[in-house]
C-alpha cells in the first residue's frame, strides 16, 4: 500500500546534511517539501507534492495535512512507561502545596476503595515536599488518619521515596526490626519505628514489586491509556525503564496488533542473568521492541538530597547516597559487557557521575569489542573534568530537560560550586552524545515541553535570559535530541529519526512551525497527528 502525504511543510531533519531546520532540503536551489510518499512502513521520497505524485502508483492513498508542520517521529529517551499510565488513573499530588492538600487528594480514592472489592491497594503520589509552603515530613500516622484500613503506597515526585501507611507496612511484613539495605534506608522515629518512608534501594525494589504484583491492577488494561497519551504528545518511539511485566505487555499489544508506538526495553538487574543465560543482547528484537541497556543506580535524586556529591551538601556532612559502591558498579558494567549488554547508569550528583565514568572505563576494550554505547542517565552535575570524558568513553548522556527547569528553585543549595549543572551545551561542544527524555511520570511526557525548556532554561518565563544561558542549544539541535539521537542511542539511526527514503515512517504533524515561532509558543504546540510506520494512529479531533 502506497500513501501520499502532502500539503505540509516538512522538516526533515536529516543529520547527513548538518543541523538546518529543513534537513537536507534547505537551500534556495529547491522548494521546501511538502509531502511524504510511502510503500508499506517505509519512506520512498520526500519533496514537492506535485512531483511525488507523478512518481505515485495508482491506487495510492492520499491523505491531505492541512498545512501543517512535520517532524520526525519524536522519541522520549528516558521513560517509566507503565508508572506513566498508571499514573493517568491514580492519585496526583505533584501540584500540592502542603500536606493537607495532599491529603485531599488521596480521600476520594479511599472512599472507592472502600465501595469497591477489587481495589486492594491504593498508589499513586507524585508528592513533592520541597513544593510544599509549610514544611512537613511525610509520615504513616498522616496516611493513618486518613486510610486506616486500606494499603497505600505513595511514590515521590522523583520516584526515589515510597510513602507508606501502617496498613501497608503491615502487609509487608516491615517493622523496626527490619535494616537498611546498602544505599538504602527505612526512616525511623525516635523511640527505631518506622515512619512509612522509604529511600531509595529500601524504597525501589518495594515499590517495583508492588507494581509488577497482582494487587497493582492488570498492566494490560492501563498501558494503553498511557501509549494513546504519547501519541498524542508525538511520540512514537520510547526507551522504557519499567519492569519485565511491561515488557510482557507490549508484547502482548504486539502480538494482538495493537502496539502503535516502538519501545526499546532498558532492562533491570533482577532479570539480567535470565536476559544473559537467552543469549539477548542490547539491540536484540525487532522494530517495534527491541532490547536495551542494563538498568543500574550510582546514586540517589536531587529533591531528597540522596545524589551522591564530591562535597556535602551545605550545612551538613551529608555527600549524599551512593547506592551502589564503585566495585559493585565495576563488577555489574562488566558482566553485562560480557554479554553485549551496553550499561544505563542512573547519576544525578557530580560523584555518582565520575564513578559511574570510571567504572565504564574499566569495561571499555569488552565494550568496543561488542559495539556498546554505555549511557549515563541524568548526568544533571557533572565535574567540568569529566565532561569530555563522555565522549572519549563513548558514553551517552541521557537528560531530561524538564528536571532543568523543575529543579530551577532546588539549584541554589549547590550554586556555589564549580560544576556543569544540566549542561547540555558544554557535552555537545565538547563532542559527546546527547538523548533527551521526560522522565515520566516525573515530569509531563510532552516533548514539546522538553524542547522549550532545552532552549530557554526557563520555568514560567524566569528567570529571564533563562537559567545559566550559556548551556541554552538551538531549535534544531533540541529537536535532534528528540529524534534522530533518539534512535541512534537504541541503535536504529539507519532505521528512524529523520525523514528520508528507506527510513520507517515515523512522523508528527503539528500546528505551528516549531523553528520561526517565538520561542515561547514552542510549549504550547499542538498536536493534529501522529503517524508510525505509515499508518495515523492519533488525529486530532476538532
Amino acid at each position: 500500500m502506497h500513501r501520499l502525504f502532502h500539503n505540509a511543510t516538512v522538516h526533515a531533519m536529516n543529520p547527513a546534511t548538518g543541523w538546518t531546520p529543513r534537513g537536507q532540503w534547505h537551500s534556495h536551489e529547491m522548494p521546501h517539501p511538502n509531502a511524504i510518499l510511502t510503500s508499506e512502513d517505509r519512506i520512498v521520497a520526500v519533496g514537492e507534492y506535485r512531483q511525488l505524485k507523478d512518481m505515485a502508483p495508482l491506487g495510492t492513498e492520499r491523505t491531505d495535512l492541512g498545512g501543517t508542520f512535520v517532524l520526525p517521529g519524536l522519541g522520549d529517551g528516558h521513560i517509566h512507561s507503565a508508572m506513566y499510565s498508571r499514573s493517568l488513573i491514580e492519585p496526583d499530588m505533584r501540584h500540592c502545596t502542603s500536606l493537607d492538600e495532599a491529603m485531599a487528594v488521596l480521600r476520594p480514592y479511599v472512599a472507592k476503595a472502600r465501595t469497591d472489592e477489587s481495589i486492594t491497594w491504593i498508589f499513586g503520589g507524585q508528592w513533592n515536599i520541597n513544593a510544599w509552603t509549610t514544611p512537613q515530613r511525610p509520615d504513616r500516622r498522616v496516611l493513618d488518619s486518613v486510610a486506616p484500613d486500606v494499603p497505600v503506597a505513595l511514590s515521590s515526585l522523583d520516584l526515589h521515596t515510597l510513602w507508606l501507611n501502617s496498613r501497608a507496612l503491615q502487609e509487608l511484613g516491615l517493622d523496626r526490626t527490619v535494616k537498611d539495605p546498602d544505599g538504602g534506608e527505612f526512616e525511623r522515629d525516635e523511640n527505631g519505628e518506622l515512619t512509612g518512608v522509604l529511600k531509595e534501594a529500601a524504597a525501589i525494589p518495594i515499590r517495583d514489586g508492588l507494581m509488577q504484583s497482582d494487587v497493582s491492577g492488570d498492566i494490560d488494561s492501563y498501558l494503553p491509556l498511557g501509549q494513546r497519551e504519547l501519541l498524542r504528545r508525538g511520540i512514537t518511539s520510547i526507551h522504557d525503564i519499567d519492569g519485565v511485566d511491561c515488557l510482557q505487555a507490549y508484547r502482548k499489544l504486539h502480538n494482538r496488533g495493537e502496539l502503535d508506538i516502538r519501545v526499546h526495553k532498558i532492562l533491570r538487574q533482577e532479570q539480567i542473568q535470565d536476559f544473559i543465560r537467552r543469549g539477548i543482547r542490547t539491540h536484540s528484537g525487532d522494530e517495534w521492541i527491541s532490547m536495551g541497556p542494563l538498568k543500574l543506580f550510582a546514586d540517589g535524586a536531587l529533591g531528597s538530597h540522596t545524589c551522591h556529591m564530591s562535597e556535602a551538601w551545605p550545612g551538613t556532612r551529608d555527600h549524599g547516597m551512593a547506592v551502589m559502591e564503585p566495585e559493585e558498579l565495576e563488577h555489574w558494567i562488566r558482566m553485562a559487557a560480557s554479554a553485549g549488554i551496553a550499561a544505563a547508569v542512573h547519576a544525578i550528583g557530580d560523584q555518582a557521575a565520575t564513578e559511574a565514568l570510571d567504572a565504564i572505563a574499566k569495561s571499555q576494550a569488552i565494550s568496543r569489542a561488542f559495539g556498546l554505547r554505555h549511557r549515563i542517565e541524568h548526568a544533571q552535575y557533572v565535574k567540568r573534568s569529566d565532561v569530555p570524558r563522555f565522549r572519549e568513553l563513548e558514553v551517552t548522556a541521557s537528560l531530561q530537560p524538564m528536571h532543568c527547569t523543575t529543579d530551577i528553585p532546588l539549584n541554589g543549595f549547590l550554586a556555589d560550586r564549580d560544576l556543569v549543572a544540566y549542561g547540555w551545551n558544554s557535552l555537545r561542544r565538547a563532542g559527546a552524545e546527547l538523548v533527551f527524555g521526560s522522565d515520566a511520570p516525573v515530569e509531563d511526557p510532552n516533548p514539546f515541553h522538553g524542547i522549550h525548556a532545552a532552549i530557554t532554561r526557563t520555568r514560567h518565563g524566569a528567570p529571564e535570559g533563562g537559567w545559566q544561558p550559556h548551556e541554552i542549544i538551538s531549535r534544531p539541535e533540541a529537536v535532534n535530541y528528540y529524534t534522530h539521537a533518539v534512535a541512534r542511542a537504541s541503535y536504529e539511526g539507519n532505521l528512524k529519526g529523520c525523514l528520508a527514503p528507506g527510513m520507517l515512517a515515523d512522523f508528527v504533524s503539528v500546528d505551528r512551525d516549531i523553528f520561526t515561532v517565538d520561542a515561547e509558543a514552542v510549549r504550547d504546540t499542538v498536536v493534529e497527528a501522529t503517524v508510525v510506520g505509515s499508518q495515523i494512529r492519533y488525529q486530532r479531533e476538532d
